[in-house]
């Protein structure tokens, strides 16, 4: 069954496009692993409008083995981890991770 990460970010006024030029960086070639997820979908908030300063990213797995695979990779790689490493100077701060199973009924 389908595995969704949902991470959940606050992103500081006027570092969007900072916070989504390093989505970016993620996404190239360089991290792709073994296991690479179904899909992705960056969504922020619209309400009370489009500056909210939050965003969230959903990341969709087949099942949970192939997120453990992904996670695994991430954190054994070096260049990840200091692409996602928290910093004073971070656009970003991660406030939330959840992590989902889809029921079938």
């Amino acid at each position: 069954m389908a595995v969704f990460a949902i991470y959940r970010y606050a992103v500081k006024p006027g570092r969007m496009a900072d916070f989504m030029a390093k989505l970016g960086q993620a996404n190239s070639p360089k991290f792709n692993s073994r296991v690479m997820p179904v899909s992705v979908r960056t969504l922020r908030n619209k309400v009370p409008g489009p500056e909210t300063g939050h965003l969230t990213l959903m990341i969709e797995y087949d099942d949970m083995a192939a997120y453990g695979l992904r996670m695994a990779y991430e954190h054994s790689n070096r260049e990840w981890q200091k692409l996602f490493e928290p910093t004073p100077d971070s656009a970003e701060t991660l406030l939330s991770v959840e992590i989902l199973e889809e029921l079938l009924v």
